[in-house]
């Protein structure tokens, strides 16, 4: 089969990006696979970006415009996997861009391969910065050979969950549900399919641009943890457990991976506020009670990942308290005066 009879759809969420948006834009009408349609999904951006969507797409017949209210991430995603006229999708975010040859790969390995899923590697940009830096994208505990095809997904669990240089098939996406005005739904994306796929391939190879530190961007809010990242953290990690296949082989590590992104809100957390410890403590805590059900797949990845047997047994100590009920309460209000 010809690489040029499958159409590939790019899904571009849009929101107060105008000084970005038309290098996003250039690299994906730029692509030496050609046969492509380029949603640019306008979701109620207060600038400029409308505007600018509007006039690429009297440019290219390839690009479609949507101005929609806004919604979030999420619902930019939901729109443009239902909507898409393409069997196969990748996700450019606005303020990214791809190589020149990014889908061309992605494609060409996934036929060859048969896969249900390609994941590529990226670059790094800083901003402010002429030099970037290639993304390490396998956890140093679970290995994944490059151009290796996996049946078992359960190390894909761990690699680098956010959108770039993945090539995904709309049918098995197509059930996926994403909560709206939140951020972090990439996740639910990249972990609900993993559920759905039979197989996947990892390529070592730099495909996305990714402006890590851009003012503004979900990155920075959420290294600053403010109040709403720490809400739609929880809401994802809510969203993802109740789309998951409990039956699934991968649901040992999904839960791990799920327990570290909650780890690390309560360690970051903004506790000078008291009305945010209301408001999170017991969505926080509740999710102990899950958590609890998989200590043993949350221990075997402590043990993975400590180099020292002592460290482990810290880690292990710690374990064992948070989920024993009684202490639950008091250590978590301890995780936040001492974070």
């Amino acid at each position: 089969m010809s690489k040029e009879n499958e159409l590939v759809s790019i899904i571009v969420p849009i929101y107060n990006v105008e000084n970005y948006l038309k290098k996003c834009i250039d690299s994906l009408m730029n692509q030496t696979y050609k046969n492509i349609e380029i949603m640019l999904i306008d979701d109620g951006s207060p600038d400029n970006c409308g505007k600018i969507c509007d006039e690429y797409a009297k440019k290219d017949k390839r690009i479609l415009v949507t101005h929609k209210e806004n919604g979030g991430y999420g619902s930019v995603l939901e729109y443009g996997i239902l909507n898409m006229k393409g069997e196969y999708f990748i996700i450019c975010d606005s303020d990214d861009w791809l190589e020149p040859n990014a889908i061309e790969i992605l494609y060409d390995k996934i036929k060859e391969k048969n896969v249900d899923l390609i994941c590529g590697s990226k670059y790094i940009v800083y901003n402010g910065k002429d030099k970037k830096e290639k993304c390490k994208e396998v956890h140093q505990n679970y290995a994944i050979e490059p151009n290796k095809v996996y049946k078992d997904l359960n190390n894909f669990v761990f690699l680098d969950g956010t959108p770039h240089a993945k090539l995904y098939k709309k049918q098995l996406a197509n059930k996926i549900k994403f909560p709206h005005k939140i951020n972090n739904t990439d996740a639910i994306l990249y972990h609900v399919y993993l559920l759905n796929a039979k197989n996947a391939i990892y390529i070592d190879t730099p495909l996305a641009n990714y402006f890590f530190d851009r003012p503004g961007n979900t990155t920075t809010e959420h290294i600053k943890m403010e109040r709403k990242a720490i809400d739609s953290a929880i809401k994802m990690i809510q969203s993802l457990y109740e789309q998951l296949d409990k039956e699934s082989n991968l649901i040992g590590n999904t839960i791990v991976w799920m327990f570290l992104t909650w780890k690390d809100i309560v360690l970051n957390f903004p506790h000078e506020k008291k009305e945010d410890i209301i408001v999170f403590e017991k969505p926080l805590i509740d999710f102990i009670e899950i958590f609890k059900e998989y200590k043993k797949n949350i221990l075997i990845n402590m043990k993975r990942c400590q180099r020292s047997n002592i460290k482990y047994i810290l880690q292990k100590i710690y374990i064992e308290a948070l989920f024993f009920k009684p202490l639950t309460k008091i250590m978590f209000k301890i995780m936040l005066k001492l974070r």
